[in-house]
């Protein structure tokens, strides 16, 4: 069981393509496009955290997380309404939660947030802070123990938290 990491997807959105130089002709492809590179790497007994700005309506949340692989812990980030709604309606699927705004990883000293963070829990003791906002002045630092998962930045594709943090290390 590997553990994952991504964010930013913003399946169902229009303006993503646009804001995010995704070439796509439409949003059906981007959304198609997501799953399956989600679902290229991560297998039905892995764990995926997903740090914010999910999907922007409630229908494509709800089709999306069906078709997705793992058990899913998603983190809010600004516009994660359609998320809300389906866990306000009792309809995310089996396997789908949705957690405080920080999350311990503790077997990967790790936190993990959507929004970058200035002082996170065990920063002293050296843990990794995993962040999922999309700006650009928000880059990974190995200095700081800093790792921006945003989608865009990792051809995306989620990425094994393991991993990552190994090739951090090595820099």
């Amino acid at each position: 069981m590997a553990i994952f990491v991504t964010s930013n997807l913003q399946l169902g959105r229009p303006n993503a393509m646009k804001t995010y130089n995704r070439d796509f002709k439409t949003i059906e492809d981007m959304n198609t496009y997501f799953i399956n590179q989600w679902n290229s790497v991560v297998k039905a007994s892995d764990t995926v955290y997903h740090l914010g700005n999910f999907a922007w309506d409630p229908k494509t949340a709800q089709d999306s997380l069906i078709r997705l692989n793992g058990t899913i812990n998603l983190i809010l980030g600004e516009h994660d309404k359609a998320v809300e709604t389906l866990r306000d309606k009792n309809m995310l699927r089996r396997g789908v939660s949705i957690l405080d705004c920080i999350a311990n990883i503790d077997e990967l000293q790790s936190v993990a947030s959507y929004w970058p963070l200035g002082a996170w829990p065990n920063k002293s003791k050296k843990h990794w802070s995993i962040i999922g906002y999309p700006g650009k002045t928000f880059k990974s630092d190995p200095k700081t123990r800093v790792i921006n998962v945003s989608t865009d930045l990792w051809k995306n594709t989620p990425q094994d938290l393991n991993h990552i943090i190994e090739i951090f290390k090595d820099i």
